[in-house]
């Protein structure tokens, strides 16, 4: 049958327009050739179809039909040549240009995966076709695989090339004569020139713009390096979000798609991006010309400037005009002004679009046949994108899809969809309401948040001195405090508490007064209760500091009077220096001596003692704390007695202790972890083991003091030595530790794991009781994560102020009773309508789906990693990188140094391409461009030639 093939019809070879060789690319080929360059072993700019049939294909069909249509079309026989920073191109005659059919290779698993891989094979830009097909038999039957690159293709192609081919091979396989309007060539459309109007347009609408601004807060910050794999996320509208889709439309008298547009923007700006954004959106611009193959979209920027306090009726109506301002200019690219505006090129840093809105007209879809066979259209997976987001979607399918680079998790993508929908739903409720009340949440991530913020505890906790006292009248004889070789009862620490009380009543001081303690820990501890039980307000103070420190916390806290242990003398030997804002010897609040602390002696009887008074309400201030060292101007911490007994209440219970518990204390004196350690043991009666001073450097005598007294749970203060809990880990089994994520070491967490500890952490703020967030830890990677402790709340929150949902990063905001109060000597904290008075931290955070918190490292000012190891002193003198250095200030037009990197300085992508250029000419190495992106300073650049 074959032989009898009548190709008559086929245009004759003379159709064919003779070839232009070496013909120069335009600025959006050129774009799409540079980005290639970021990642040159994929097909990032590869397009595919793929087409199953009910039967068998024939190959010999398939291949004369495929050069009848790479004859007819011009276009699809255009390939390119790279050379250098040069991209040119040519037309191969229709006589000497081939298309093979290959096999398809089948992995035996998915076939979506077999034809992903088969597509995204990259195509060598040196002169061979840039099309190419394969087939594999199923049991389905056979499947038509075609790559093309976008060099020559575009989506609305894919539909052209059906067209042509699905009769082409009709007719070959029936042996008919080829159907004239089959074989009519189509010269390549050649799109006019750029339009002055056209530019003037552009250069007006982006006047200004920045485009550092469009990065979102949610997945993984955007590096120099662009991650360009890609993966869709699809959901389809409820009935409530079409409808409100339309009320919208109505209330705004706007276009459908001004509409999705102007959801799209304020769901951008809610997770960070804007307020000043531009979102490109892809035209095609064939015009009469719908017939022809190619790449003739062009992506226009829509500029739009969102304000949350608005509603949605003046955004969508900025939407629609905006939308209708860029299709008026669109037959003119705007990558034909790469480079000339201001803080606008194409490297990857500084590109114009970063968001695409792409909102589909509708094409019916009508039944295909391949030579009689029903035939029906495979999906072919795109592993990338080339943008952050791209939102998909057309005016009659209730489906959006949302393509995303995979700095965002497949997680963050359906949130975005999620919020979209109820975006749409709420703004139609109350189209004036302001966005920024709504936009960017789900019903989900509220649920999801306020779960996380049900930390009530059962009941209110009695004050920590309350339930002490409890403990004390009905367990006398338990011990409460093991010091050395000094073990101190519930019945004889009551005692040394109630002597202070009497001390500081004779001394005539008054509740909320502020009493300050320099003592051993022991006789802190007692300090500290009886404190409470006069209703004063605790200083603690560190005895083995310089005198000076305490002195000015004295007169800052307006100290009633200081209670001094056994051999501390304090404030004696302070030496103020001239000038000083410090107070002298004789200004400082009058010392007591504490009284003499029981001894092991006969425990007390559980016989009640007289009344103490009325014990101070959990509202109360129970302690101020000195700011640390580097908050030294700050004012005070103030604690409430809710704060503390909440906080100790929280872990008892997460951590497990109770009766006989022995809490292992290495805090420092005067400082809140050992105030912390002491609420956490005596408020439900268990024991507090004070380490002694060596174990807070030494593994063996932590080991020592945990084994002597049975400890079972250990909080380690701020400041411990990584490799302290790294040693201990492998000597202590199954103790439970307790310790600030950001200063465990992730061997130290390997190793406390390994021994099959209990071990949890934690985050506290300056402003809070010393623990805000905990949680238990699993992997050693996984230390910066916690919940809200009890009678906590917490919050993500924007610059504005504005709660930020699940997934998002922000600053962190804590609220509840573990929060400071405020002091004479320092300012409120801020209010917030739904959480009341709150501490900003400072800490970026973000919520995550199971409804714990991820905190961030504190941020440190970072050194450039991409530029290498090497120093400007150590590459003064080196002649390569002095070349480099002047081949910098040539392109950049600036002052540069050794260091100075390429894109910061304002270099894009086409300088690079000219750079790579250069830096052969000099050297003889061949670089592509990523090379400039990964090494980006003269003194890197150099030492990736040397390699």
């Amino acid at each position: 049958m074959n032989d009898q093939l009548d190709l008559s019809a086929r245009a004759p070879e003379s159709a064919s327009r003779p070839a232009d060789a070496n013909t120069a690319t335009t600025n959006k080929e050129k774009a799409l050739w540079l980005l290639e360059q970021l990642v040159p072993d994929t097909g990032v700019n590869n397009l595919g179809l793929a087409l199953q049939v009910s039967g068998r294909l024939r190959p010999d069909v398939l291949g004369a039909s495929l050069a009848v249509v790479a004859g007819r079309f011009e276009v699809l026989r255009t390939v390119f040549r790279a050379s250098g920073a040069e991209l040119l191109k040519e037309t191969v005659p229709a006589g000497e240009f081939a298309v093979p059919v290959e096999p398809l290779e089948l992995s035996g698993g998915p076939l979506a995966e077999d034809l992903t891989a088969f597509v995204d094979r990259p195509f060598p830009l040196d002169g061979r076709p840039l099309i190419r097909v394969a087939t594999a038999t199923t049991a389905d039957g056979d499947v038509l695989c075609v790559a093309v690159h976008h060099l020559v293709f575009d989506m609305v192609s894919v539909g052209v090339l059906l067209q042509a081919l699905v009769p082409v091979y009709d007719a070959v396989a029936a042996g008919r004569p080829l159907p004239e309007q089959a074989v009519a060539p189509v010269p390549a459309l050649a799109e006019p020139a750029p339009r002055p109007a056209d530019l003037d347009h552009w250069r007006r609408t982006l006047d200004g713009f920045d485009p550092t601004g469009l990065d979102l807060w949610c997945g993984t910050p955007r590096g120099r390096q662009p991650v360009l794999a890609g993966e869709s996320a699809v959901r389809a509208l409820g009935p409530r979000a079409q409808q409100a889709a339309v009320e919208l439309q109505r209330a705004a008298r706007a276009p459908m798609g001004a509409v999705m547009l102007a959801a799209y923007a304020a769901l951008l700006a809610a997770h960070g991006a804007g307020p000043d954004l531009v979102i490109g959106s892809p035209v095609d611009v064939r015009g009469a010309d719908a017939g022809a193959i190619g790449y003739h979209v062009n992506v226009v920027p829509i500029r739009i400037r969102v304000d949350l306090t608005e509603g949605f009726r003046p955004l969508a109506r900025q939407a629609r005009d905006a939308f209708l301002g860029a299709m008026a200019h669109a037959h003119t690219s705007v990558d034909e002004l790469a480079g000339e505006l201001p803080g606008i090129g194409t490297s990857w840093q500084t590109q114009l679009f970063r968001h695409l809105f792409n909102f589909l007209p509708d094409a019916p879809v009508g039944v295909l046949r391949v030579d009689g066979m029903p035939a029906r259209l495979l999906t072919v997976e795109n592993p990338h994108s080339k943008f952050d987001l791209e939102l998909v979607g057309s005016p009659a399918r209730a489906e959006l899809m949302l393509r995303h680079s995979r700095t965002l998790t497949p997680a963050d993508a359906a949130a975005l969809l999620a919020r979209f929908e109820a975006l749409l739903v709420t703004a139609a409720q109350d189209p004036d309401r302001p966005l920024g009340e709504t936009a960017g949440w789900s019903e989900r991530d509220r649920e999801t948040v306020d779960r996380a913020n049900d930390t009530a505890l059962n009941g209110q906790p009695a004050t920590v001195g309350a339930s002490f006292t409890s403990w004390a009248r009905s367990r006398p004889a338990d011990v409460a405090v093991l010091d050395g070789d000094r073990s101190i009862t519930y019945g004889e620490l009551d005692a040394a508490a109630d002597a202070v009380r009497q001390l500081l009543a004779d001394a005539g001081v008054r509740p909320t007064e502020v009493v300050a303690v320099a003592a051993a820990p022991g006789e802190t501890v007692a300090a500290l209760l009886g404190c409470w039980r006069a209703g004063a307000v605790c200083l603690p103070l560190d005895p083995d500091e310089e005198p000076a420190r305490p002195a000015r916390q004295l007169t800052q806290a307006a100290a009633k009077t200081v209670l001094t242990g056994t051999g501390v003398q304090l404030p004696a030997g302070v030496d103020v220096p001239a000038g000083a804002d410090l107070p002298t010897e004789a200004s400082l609040p009058p010392v007591l001596p504490l009284p003499a602390f029981p001894g092991t002696g006969p425990e007390r009887s559980g016989t009640p003692a007289a009344p103490y008074g009325d014990a101070p309400r959990r509202d109360a201030p129970a302690c101020r704390l000195p700011a640390g060292e580097e908050d030294e101007a700050q004012s005070a911490v103030v604690l409430s007695h809710a704060g503390i007994a909440d906080t100790a209440a929280h872990f008892a219970r997460e951590l497990g202790v109770g009766p006989g518990t022995g809490v292992l204390s290495l805090a420092q004196p005067g400082t809140l972890a050992a105030l912390s350690d002491a609420a956490l043991a005596l408020s439900v009666g268990g024991r507090l083991v004070l380490a002694p001073q060596e174990a807070r450097t030494d593994a063996a005598a932590l080991r020592a003091a945990a084994e002597q007294h049975g400890a079972d749970v250990l909080v380690v203060p701020p400041g411990t030595a990584p490799q302290l809990l790294e040693e201990l880990g492998g000597q202590l089994s199954g103790l439970t530790v307790l310790v600030a994520g950001d200063e465990l070491s992730a061997p130290a967490a390997k190793a406390l794991l390994a021994a099959d500890c209990r071990l949890y952490c934690g985050y506290g703020a300056p402003q809070t009781t010393g623990w805000a967030l905990a949680g238990p830890v699993t992997t050693p990677e996984d230390t910066r994560r916690g919940r809200p402790i009890g009678n906590t709340r917490a919050f993500v929150a924007a610059p504005d102020g504005r709660e930020l949902p699940v997934g998002v990063r922000g600053e962190l905001c804590l609220a509840g009773t573990g929060t400071a109060l405020d002091t004479p000597d320092g300012p409120a904290l801020p209010d917030h309508p739904g959480y009341g008075r709150h501490h900003r931290t400072g800490r970026l955070a973000q919520w995550q789906p199971d409804g714990t918190l991820v905190w961030h490292p504190r941020e440190q000012p970072a050194a450039d990693t991409a530029a290498g190891p090497t120093a400007p002193d150590a590459t003064a003198d080196d002649t390569l990188v002095s070349e480099f250095v002047a081949i910098w200030q040539q392109l950049l037009s600036c002052e540069v140094t050794a260091q100075t990197h390429f894109f910061d300085a304002g270099g894009h992508s086409l300088l690079a391409a000219v750079l790579t250029q250069q830096v052969e000419d000099l050297t003889g190495i061949a670089l592509q461009l990523r090379d400039v992106f990964e090494h980006p300073t003269p003194a890197a650049l150099a030492a990736r030639v040397r390699r």
